[in-house]
């Protein structure tokens, strides 16, 4: 009788064969994964170069850089007399909508040089960017204005939400306009050496500009002569992360706000998780996300006595490090462990200021 043998794994091989497969498995994970990012800040990076390209057309045309925002009209009256225009939004904490007079900010005056020029037409410049006929306008998602690695800029800025409104909505970008790294507060109305300029020393009533050391300010914009330690030698576009919540301000290519697209008063280095962002909502945030956490996930912000955007610094999700966009059009990445004085050096006009900063 014919004896029959059949071929086959037995459970143990089986149960080796898988084993090896997940160690290959988990070995090739990672570096598919760095790959990935790779490609995602290269995209980043390239999204940095047409922005640098669209500043020197806008130069070119108008020979003078975008102001950091446009605020229509003088006096801050809610800032205590401490606080300039452009930084207490009065749309997120709903007092007096008629104070709220917030227009183009830099990344809108660039959409016609980022082929946008459909999208640029439709803003009403005869409202705010708040008002109800510019919501078409603000919600739209702008590729080349998101990185790819930021795991939030696909979930909108509700900007009432902290008051209980909603409709009030904005489309997320990262990257932000360097206005400076000057203290945040004001050198004319008081006791603050090294802090941003204004054109008078009445916050609440008369003035109408503000500016720091960087390449634009509120109301204010500078000639590429204004650089006499070379294009090269300043960032004008920072990398930012899209805020973490919808009441999170950060990372909003229309609203003309510090940590939205506008980066300023940051003694610290890019990606800091001691140093905080000054933005609106952050009592809010500490109290639903918490205060640890939030550094943690390297979104931390400052508590202050009267809630505004005032202060801001680079942050990306790349890995240790941030991009950004010298003034001469070129693009670089910065780590997270560069030296104080040379992070503060990137993004001033006057190097005496940054070496009396630290």
């Amino acid at each position: 009788m014919r004896s029959t043998c059949k071929v086959g794994f037995t459970i143990v091989e089986l149960l080796v064969v898988m084993a090896i497969l997940g160690v290959l498995v988990g070995l090739l994970l990672p570096a598919v994964q760095s790959a990935r990012e790779a490609a995602r800040r290269m995209q980043c990076q390239n999204n940095l170069r047409q922005i640098g390209l669209a500043l020197h057309a806008y130069e070119s045309a108008h020979k003078w850089l975008p102001p950091s925002m446009i605020w229509d009209g003088k006096g801050e009256s809610q800032g205590g007399g401490i606080l300039p225009i452009g930084t207490v939004d009065h749309v997120a904490l709903g007092t007096d909508p008629s104070l709220d007079r917030l227009k183009v900010n830099w990344a809108i005056a660039l959409l016609p040089y980022l082929e946008q020029q459909s999208l640029y037409n439709s803003f009403r410049q005869d409202h705010t960017i708040d008002h109800v006929v510019n919501k078409p306008f603000r919600t739209v998602a702008i590729s080349t204005l998101k990185c790819p690695s930021d795991g939030f800029n696909d979930v909108p800025f509700e900007r009432a939400a902290l008051s209980g409104t909603n409709g009030h909505t904005y489309a997320r970008g990262n990257y932000g306009l360097n206005m400076g790294v000057n203290r945040s507060c004001i050198s004319t109305a008081g006791n603050c050496p090294l802090g941003f300029e204004a054109d008078t020393s009445d916050l609440q009533r008369t003035a109408s500009k503000v500016w720091g050391s960087g390449i634009g300010g509120f109301n204010v914009s500078f000639r590429l002569s204004a650089f006499p330690s070379g294009l090269s030698n300043i960032v004008a576009i920072d990398e930012i992360r899209a805020g973490i919540s919808p009441i999170d301000s950060r990372g909003v290519w229309g609203l003309g706000m510090a940590g939205s697209s506008i980066t300023a008063a940051h003694p610290g280095g890019p990606n800091s998780h001691d140093v905080g962002d000054g933005i609106t909502a952050c009592g809010m945030l500490t109290l639903t996300i918490s205060e640890s956490k939030l550094k943690r996930m390297g979104m931390p912000c400052i508590l202050s006595p009267i809630q505004s955007n005032f202060a801001a610094t680079a942050r990306s999700q790349h890995p240790g490090l941030v991009n950004i966009l010298r003034l001469d059009g070129s693009v670089d990445t910065i780590a997270d462990q560069v030296e104080s004085i040379v992070w503060l050096s990137l993004h001033s006009r006057d190097r005496e200021l940054a070496r009396q900063l630290p």
